[in-house]
C-alpha cells in the first residue's frame, strides 16, 4: 500500500511537471476529495460492528496511549522547531499533527500553506508509517509491544495494524485499533488549530 501511495505521489509530480496547466485545473478537486476521504473513514467505522466492543476491551490503555502519542509527537516537534528557522513554529506543529495520516494532513496543509508545505506534510507522515512497518519488530524487542502502536500514530488502526499484531500480539492489536481511532479523530482538530496560529 505504501509503495502504491508513493508511486501515486511521484506520478503526480511527474504529470504536474510535464503539464502544469492540468495541475492548475485539477486543484478544485482537493477539497471534495478530502471530504470524501473523511466520510469514508466514518462510514468504515460505523460498518464495523465490533469496533466499539474492541475499544471497550482495550481498557485504560485505550485512552492513555493516544494521549501519550499526541503529547510526545507535539513535544518532539516543539523541541525541533527552533532548529528549523525557515519554518514557523505553528507550521512545524501542523505537519507533526498529521500523526501519520498523510492524506488528510497533506491536503489540509497544502490548501492553507501551499503545495510545498503539503508535500512536506505528506513525506513526513508517510515516513512515520514506513518506519513503523520496517522497524516494528525491533521496536517491540527494545521497548515493548506498545512501541509500534505509538510509532504508527493514526495508521495503527489500518495500514500498520497487521504488523503491530504480528510483532506485538493480540492485545497490542486491540490497543492499536483504539489508539489509531482516537489519534485519527484528533488529527484534523490539531492540524486546523496549528494552521490558524
Amino acid at each position: 500500500m505504501t509503495l502504491i501511495i508513493l508511486g501515486g505521489y511521484l506520478a503526480g509530480i511527474a504529470i504536474g511537471a510535464m503539464a502544469p496547466q492540468l495541475a492548475a485545473q485539477s486543484a478544485w478537486a482537493t477539497e471534495p476529495a478530502l471530504m470524501l476521504l473523511v466520510f469514508l473513514v466514518g462510514l468504515g467505522t460505523a460498518l464495523d460492528p465490533s469496533a466499539w466492543d474492541r475499544l471497550r476491551r482495550a481498557g485504560p490503555r485505550a485512552i492513555a496511549l493516544p494521549v501519550a502519542v499526541i503529547a510526545g509527537t507535539l513535544g518532539g516537534a516543539a523541541l525541533v522547531s527552533p532548529l528549523l528557522d525557515n519554518m514557523a513554529p505553528g507550521d512545524v506543529l501542523a505537519v507533526a499533527s498529521g500523526f501519520g495520516w498523510y492524506s488528510l494532513s497533506a491536503v489540509m496543509i497544502a490548501e492553507a500553506r501551499g503545495e510545498a508545505m503539503g508535500a512536506l506534510a505528506l513525506m513526513a507522515n508517510i515516513s512515520r508509517e514506513v518506519i513503523t512497518l520496517v522497524f516494528a519488530g525491533l521496536m517491540v524487542r527494545a521497548f515493548g509491544p506498545m512501541a509500534p502502536v505509538a510509532s504508527a500514530g493514526a495508521t495503527a488502526m489500518d495500514v500498520s495494524l497487521g504488523i503491530i499484531t504480528i510483532h506485538g500480539g493480540r492485545e497490542a492489536g486491540l490497543v492499536a485499533l483504539a489508539s489509531g481511532f482516537a489519534v485519527s479523530l484528533a488529527t484534523p482538530v490539531f492540524v486546523g488549530l496549528f494552521l490558524s496560529l
